[in-house]
């Protein structure tokens, strides 16, 4: 390591912050070039005769001011510079706010296309099917966003044909069509990678991305545009202006809990009615065939909430006629692994989501349903409870009603739904140890022999009475 200061130890200044100065300067004057690995601690320590404390005191410092990056094993390297971006309030483009500052973009088009509208955004354009385009833009050579954007296409025609490769998109609306970004909405939070955006970005899936979303008016007040832009976030930073006065406000700052927003329309809510019922029938099976005469069986049997695994390969369809054939049953979707599984069932009418883990990218999602996640340990249940602020399911039930129960004394405001190994034979035992409500499994069933999940939801209501 190049030696730039000497380590004063007779200053006032802690020599941690010595070691951080003599380290930054050395980045800064270009002695260690961005993604070069720095010398280890030991090496640090022996250099310049510190601790290995004051060492990782400083080096902890560096990295979470972005000057350096560790890697479990690996050791500390020097990160890459970010690049900011300045659109996040502006009607100006990606394409067009960093070429102006002499950016070199490169635009590879995976998308273009009429496609169906997501749920999302076809609330915000007011369409079923738009002109969907996919691109992943890259600086200088650096992969930094996968870009998905919604248009109209009665706004635009014949935008899906266009070569947009290397090209603004905000260039080719304002001289084809006379069309621009006058106003809009625009939020920025941090999601998980995952599926096609992480591999086309480049990094793991579960790797922290920045989402800039935007839904955009054109000069008359009317939907032009929503887009969808992940960033990675260790190549982008977004800058805010901040103005003076309280008319122009660029920029509002909104803090909301993360997870599913609150819903009406669900009968007296989930929590609600898990408390009541005491049970969910979770049916699973390689195709249902008949929703509708699956889900009237079990209501017949005495069990009103009803929940289709998307293992099978008609779930969707299967929840579309549950609801519209069943409509004193709380539907939900079960086996949900994703984002865009959540989003197809809550399209298909799911009025509530269960996934079998943890998973932090879907509550983040704002589905407008409830979503129950799920934990097998205390740290797990907590996590879970924290990002919906409703039941969890207690997943794997491997534990037994004793792992419930010390689970139940230690986090009592957490309603827990027992899952995983739960029947007739045990249900009692669960809810006696403290959970809200149990999560049977009814696998696997078929539209062909409706009486046996109807004569199984008997048996389990009769169950839960006589503990009652």
């Amino acid at each position: 390591m190049a030696v730039s200061v000497a380590i004063d130890r007779s200053s006032a200044t802690p020599l941690y912050q010595q070691l951080e100065d003599v380290i930054r300067r050395d980045i800064d004057r270009g002695a260690h070039h961005p993604g070069e690995l720095l010398p280890s601690e030991g090496e640090i320590c022996s250099r310049y005769d510190l601790s290995r404390s004051v060492v990782r005191q400083a080096l902890a410092h560096l990295a979470q001011a972005g000057i350096i990056r560790t890697e479990r094993g690996r050791g500390s390297f020097v990160a890459e510079p970010k690049l900011s971006e300045r659109f996040v309030q502006r009607t100006t483009g990606f394409y067009d706010d960093l070429t102006r500052r002499g950016f070199r973009i490169d635009t590879r088009i995976l998308r273009q296309e009429i496609a169906p509208v997501p749920i999302e955004a076809r609330t915000f354009l007011g369409v079923d099917s738009a002109v969907r385009i996919d691109r992943v833009r890259a600086v200088e050579g650096r992969v930094l966003a996968y870009v998905r954007t919604y248009i109209p296409s009665h706004t635009c025609p014949g935008l899906e044909r266009y070569d947009l490769a290397d090209q603004s998109l905000y260039a080719h609306l304002r001289e084809v069509y006379g069309l621009w970004v006058h106003g809009g909405t625009r939020t920025v939070e941090a999601v998980a990678a995952e599926g096609e955006v992480a591999e086309q970005l480049e990094v793991a899936p579960g790797t922290p991305l920045l989402l800039l979303r935007s839904a955009g008016l054109s000069e008359d007040g009317e939907p032009l545009e929503w887009f969808d832009a992940w960033h990675r976030a260790d190549r982008t930073r977004f800058e805010v202006e901040i103005v003076p006065g309280e008319d122009a406000r660029p920029f509002e700052q909104v803090i909301a809990p993360v997870g599913p927003v609150p819903v009406t329309g669900v009968p007296d809510g989930v929590a609600q009615r898990l408390a009541t019922e005491r049970a969910v029938a979770a049916l699973s099976a390689p195709r249902y065939g008949d929703g509708a005469a699956l889900a009237r069986a079990v209501v017949a049997g005495g069990l009103g909430i009803v929940e289709f695994a998307l293992t099978g390969s008609d779930a969707l369809e299967a929840i579309r006629q549950a609801r519209a054939g069943v409509p004193d049953a709380l539907v939900g979707a079960g086996s949900v692994l994703s984002v865009d599984d959540a989003w197809r069932a809550v399209e298909a009418g799911a009025q509530f989501l269960v996934a079998l883990a943890c998973l932090p990218e879907v509550a983040a999602a704002r589905l407008g349903v409830p979503l129950l996640l799920a934990g097998s340990t205390p740290s797990e249940v907590l996590e879970a409870h924290r990002l919906t602020h409703g039941p969890v399911t207690f997943f794997p039930a491997l534990g037994g009603p004793a792992m419930l129960r010390m689970i139940a004394a230690a986090l009592p405001q957490v309603p827990l739904v027992a899952s995983g190994g739960v029947d007739e034979d045990n249900l009692a035992d669960y809810l006696a140890a403290g959970a809200v409500a149990v999560r049977v499994s009814f696998a696997p069933v078929t539209a062909a022999d409706t009486a046996a999940p109807e004569q199984r939801a008997a048996r389990i209501r009769r169950v839960i009475q006589e503990a009652s």
